[in-house]
């Protein structure tokens, strides 16, 4: 019964009311229903109305029910605002959180960007230098070649005075090569793993070091008939003073890939028809397949050098090379742009 009072109380006390003012009216409405209550239990014990003082304790039953439910709803009330202020708190610092991670982000790909064209400035830099002792080198070599030549056409002078008809034999110099094979289709695959653009003329002059005379040539399939793109990469080759061995070029059954036909053969017999002792041999492929021509030029004396890929490189090749050159390590010098993921 007191329920049905208090919430009767509450209902047509809160009816119509806002939130602000709610609060004030019920503590009110229990003050005057708690005051309504004693004073019909007091009337009713004084004038003997037992009616009367019951409806004073139901009275005060339901004003101390309305004051629990008061003070519940108060309650409830301060839960959900902090609730709210929590949850717009956390929204707040989430909102935060994301806008300092893309700032970090941004930080970190211009801290990038910074690093990769210092890298290249200073690739570039090195690159000069190399093209410099290439220069020096040669101007050595042909000083040298000079001054041979002029002392040895004096004595053809003096005789020549005696005897006009006089000829003198010629001694041929069998002067030792550098020569460099270049699996086309490994470097390829090689430079796109570096996520690379690679600078041919770089790495001629990297290759090139050290070197009186250099031979350059690079293996690759050719479609046919050939397209534009190919044949710009081809003069752009020979513009640098590659040789460019040409192979056709099949696509295979399984794929829409295309296979060259016959490259690895073509290197190796070239390998074993050219190199003479005294020659360097340079090979741009980590290839297991040319172990064999690798010892076998090995065997005349001949020092063999091997440029790949470290992930591609075969470990057995790498053993038996007398010098590697991993491509990883170069990659700045021979670069002339790092290809960027774009996330």
């Amino acid at each position: 019964m007191e329920r049905l009072i208090s919430t009767y109380l509450i209902s047509s006390i809160c009816a119509n009311l806002t939130p602000e003012n709610k609060y004030m009216k019920l503590v009110q409405a229990i003050s005057l229903t708690a005051g309504f209550s004693i004073g019909c239990i007091i009337t009713g014990s004084i004038i003997k109305q037992p009616m009367l003082r019951s409806l004073g304790e139901l009275t005060g039953f339901g004003a101390i029910s309305l004051g629990v439910i008061v003070k519940l709803n108060s309650a409830n009330e301060e839960k959900e605002k902090h609730l709210i202020a929590f949850k717009q708190e956390s929204i707040f610092i989430q909102t935060k959180f994301e806008e300092t991670q893309n700032e970090l982000n941004k930080l970190g790909k211009k801290f990038q960007t910074q690093d990769t064209r210092q890298r290249l400035h200073l690739a570039n830099i090195q690159k000069l230098q190399h093209q410099q002792k290439v220069v020096l080198a040669t101007v050595n070599s042909l000083e040298q070649k000079l001054d041979f030549y002029e002392k040895s056409q004096k004595p053809e002078k003096i005789q020549g005075n005696f005897n006009k008809n006089s000829v003198l034999p010629v001694t041929q110099s069998q002067e030792s090569m550098t020569r460099v094979y270049i699996d086309g289709n490994n470097l390829s695959f090689a430079v796109d793993g570096l996520q690379i653009e690679l600078d041919y003329d770089a790495l001629r002059i990297e290759l090139s070091q050290d070197a009186s005379r250099t031979n350059f040539k690079y293996y690759t399939g050719i479609h046919s008939p050939m397209n534009d793109g190919q044949r710009r990469f081809i003069d752009y080759l020979k513009y640098q003073r590659y040789e460019v061995i040409g192979l056709p070029i099949l696509a295979r059954p399984d794929s829409k890939s295309f296979k060259t036909v016959g490259d690895d053969v073509k290197i190796a017999v070239d390998i074993i028809g050219e190199v003479k002792k005294g020659d360097d041999v340079i090979l741009v492929s980590g290839d297991g397949d040319f172990i064999p021509v690798v010892e076998e030029v090995q065997r005349r004396g001949v020092k063999v050098t091997v440029v790949a890929k470290k992930s591609m490189l075969s470990e057995q090749l790498s053993k038996i090379a007398d010098e590697v050159i991993y491509l990883d390590d170069l990659q700045y010098k021979l670069a002339k742009y790092r290809k960027f993921d774009v996330a």
